[in-house]
């Protein structure tokens, strides 16, 4: 009966053991670790105005065979390919006839931290 209850005590470590380290293990794919992007502040929010940033930055990403979701690029993507598309999409707006009734802030983060920003508009 000892031997009984020293087995299933064994088993029953081995398995919480195993349990803990399979869970560690699927965090590691989390959204933190990856680069982030859109608009974050908007006052006087226009949907033609958001609209024009937005696209400019998504064709920008596009243009530099980027791989993104709606607001996440795919893992691996470089800080460099991301800011050479940025330049991009500013002189996309910055050309454009577009003219600004509201202020807009578009804004990329990795990790919680800004890599980049850059506001349009007046107000």
């Amino acid at each position: 009966m000892n031997l009984r209850i020293k087995l299933y005590r064994s088993v029953s470590i081995i398995l919480c053991l195993l349990s803990l380290f399979a869970s560690c293990d699927k965090n590691t794919d989390d959204e933190d670790f990856r680069y982030m992007f859109g608009l974050t502040s908007a006052i006087n929010s226009n949907n033609e105005e958001i609209e024009a940033i937005e696209t400019a930055y998504c064709d920008a990403y596009k243009n530099e065979g980027l791989k993104f979701s709606s607001q996440l690029f795919a893992h691996g993507t470089s800080e460099e390919e991301i800011l050479k598309a940025c330049r991009e999409a500013e002189n996309a707006i910055l050309t454009s006839s577009i003219k600004f009734d509201g202020k807009y802030t578009y804004e990329i983060k990795y990790i919680g931290h800004s890599i980049y920003h850059k506001s349009y508009g007046t107000r």
